[in-house]
């Protein structure tokens, strides 16, 4: 029997439709098998520990007294904050590369920290080891280890977990993590900008909070306790989560047995299983408080308490450290035997030395806040902040305000007088401003300097490129369409011998030429190439024991060469590698960062470099 046409293509598009259909879930089905077998080799990565080498030099340094973590080992009670790391016998920090501590545990009884600027490491045989992954360097918000002996790290690029003596590394979530806790069962929850997760198995599933912000887990008993920016929060492990009454203004809170310890405005409560709050009295002001090994610990502004049967106890003083609160240094200066610092989030502290530790007080007032430059001329200190113009005289802060100009950000010394930078011009003496209406580059004033000679101009850098004033008028300037400089935001500005450096803000480092037909002139520009790309901060442009030094943002210090031929790396251990200030001392370099301040020998050895 003869079939129709149209049968035989009816019977063609059906064949053709099985077999799309078929390669269709041919395709799903190989393409689940690649992802089972991938899947392994994306979340597992290669670990190693690497010893590190003693550093050749220990460094004086100060960050804040704050206890950032602690643990019981079973040699005593070890503390990190951004002071480094303390044990019984003192500071172990040497040896690791930076000096903020950020989050610590015990791992099989040793100490494993993780450093604010980024890294993981393990104490070993008195000697720090640094672990190196697959995945790159791991900024590590909190660590802990299981009842199974393995190590959890929550970090700013995920969860992870490694089991003591393994090679390799297992990232269980990509979510960025501030905390995190173990649960009956192998069950995990971690919580971090983007919420809480609860994680077990191969699942990991959203836990409702009163805020998608979770800073602090921890488990109690069938319940989870969480903080947030708006406070405790408790409920089931699955959720959902509610505000714990009389715990809105909650910092920081620990689990002891079932009772749950919240900071609260300065004051440390404690909420039985009813959930009424009653007040722990301590002598200062709690900052954070600590569960570990069935003890509780209080960290004040007097230092690290443990609560024993008898009360409140001292377990460590503080560690000579600069005065609470965020410890970014932006500006020093020195004024007779002591040295001021100004914080990028604060006002000025005062350190004095008393033997050989250095004491640290806040200057009183609220005058000056983000302190952007220091200047003692003539005795008296110059301060430029946020909030303006003032002076450090008889201890106390007083406002200088001639223009009403505004935020100041940098401070010259120059023959006539102090010059002072705000966001909307340059203030000479004599009440004076020019700004880009005047012919500068730009009108915020980020670095001022003046050159040693009679003829010497102003020199002026903005965001927008660099200028020379003399007199009381621009003389030149020159911005980004002039093609002298490699970047046009001029942040720092100083003199080494008769030569001119400009450090820019993503540009590095150029020495001014002077033009011997037109000196008084912008003259050319001598690129260090070697300093291309550095982000130099505001005001890291400084002579110091004959050497001139730089400051860069997530670069370290870096220094100039003897014959003045090249930039390179100071290799010393700095708080932060962001250095933010330095400072030339009579016998001393002081270098601030965002996490601190570090004291170092001016007679540096080249080979650090």
């Amino acid at each position: 029997m003869r079939t129709s046409p149209i049968r035989n293509r009816l019977i063609i598009a059906g064949a053709a439709l099985l077999f799309l259909g078929g390669g269709v879930a041919w395709w799903r089905i190989s393409r689940q098998v690649r992802q089972a077998f991938d899947t392994p080799t994306r979340n597992l990565q290669a670990l190693q520990f690497a010893p590190l080498a003693m550093p050749s030099m220990q460094v004086e340094h100060w960050g804040g007294g704050e206890v950032s973590a602690l643990g019981l080992s079973p040699d005593g009670l070890i503390t990190a904050g951004a002071f480094g790391v303390f044990d019984g016998n003192g500071d172990i920090t040497a040896g690791l590369p930076t000096l903020h501590v950020s989050a610590l545990a015990l791992w099989r009884g040793r100490a494993v920290v993780g450093l604010a600027a980024g890294g993981l490491f393990l104490r070993r045989d008195k000697a720090w080891e640094e672990a190196r992954t697959g995945f790159g360097t791991l900024h590590v918000r909190d660590l802990r280890e299981t009842p199974g002996g393995e190590l959890l790290i929550g970090a700013r690029e995920g969860l992870f977990r490694a089991a003591w003596g393994a090679n390799v590394v297992e990232r269980l979530d990509g979510t960025p993590v501030r905390s995190i806790a173990a649960g009956s069962g192998g069950t995990l929850f971690a919580g971090g900008e983007q919420g809480l997760k609860r994680l077990g198995g191969m699942q990991a599933l959203a836990v409702p909070t009163t805020d998608p912000w979770v800073d602090g887990i921890a488990t109690l008993g069938k319940e989870l306790v969480v903080l947030t920016p708006k406070g405790l929060a408790r409920g089931p492990l699955e959720g959902p989560l509610l505000p714990v009454s009389g715990a809105e203004d909650a910092s920081a809170f620990a689990v002891l047995g079932a009772q749950v310890f919240a900071v609260s405005e300065g004051r440390l409560l404690r909420f039985e299983a009813s959930g009424r709050p009653s007040e722990e009295l301590l002598s200062s002001k709690v900052i954070k408080v600590f569960a570990s090994e069935g003890v509780l610990f209080a960290d004040t502004e007097s230092g690290l308490f443990q609560r024993m049967s008898s009360g409140w106890t001292l377990a460590r003083p503080r560690p000579a450290s600069l005065p609470p609160g965020p410890c970014h240094v932006n500006a020093l200066a020195r004024q007779g035997e002591r040295l001021v610092v100004g914080l990028f989030n604060g006002g000025l502290a005062i350190g004095a030395t008393s033997g050989n530790t250095w004491m640290w007080s806040a200057v009183p007032g609220s005058v000056a806040w983000g302190v952007n430059a220091l200047l003692n001329a003539g005795g008296t200190l110059h301060v430029a902040s946020l909030r303006g113009f003032a002076r450090l005289e008889g201890g106390m802060l007083r406002p200088i305000e001639p223009l009403d100009a505004g935020a100041a950000f940098s401070l010259a010394s120059t023959r006539e007088g102090v010059v002072v930078g705000f966001g909307q011009g340059v203030l000479l003496p004599g009440s004076r401003l020019l700004s880009a209406f005047h012919g500068l580059p730009g009108n915020q004033a980020l670095a001022l300097v003046q050159g040693p000679e009679e003829s010497d101009p102003l020199f002026v850098g903005t965001p927008s490129g660099l200028g020379a004033i003399s007199g009381s008028r621009v003389a030149w300037r020159t911005l980004a369409g002039d093609g002298k400089l490699p970047h046009p935001w001029v942040t720092a500005l100083a003199y080494h011998g008769a030569d001119l450096y400009v450090g820019t803000y993503g540009g590095g480092i150029v020495r001014r030429i002077t033009s011997h037909s037109g000196p008084a002139g912008p003259g050319s520009f001598e690129a260090f190439p070697e300093t291309a790309g550095l982000k130099v901060n505001t005001g890291c442009l400084v002579e110091a024991g004959g050497r001139l030094y730089m400051g860069t943002d997530g670069r370290g210090l870096w220094r100039l060469s003897a014959d003045r031929s090249h930039f390179a790396p100071v290799r010393v251990p700095l708080s932060s590698s962001h250095v933010t200030a330095i400072l030339a001392g009579k016998d001393a370099l002081f270098v601030g960062t965002d996490e601190g301040l570090v004291r170092l020998p001016l007679s540096l050895p080249e080979e650090i470099n």
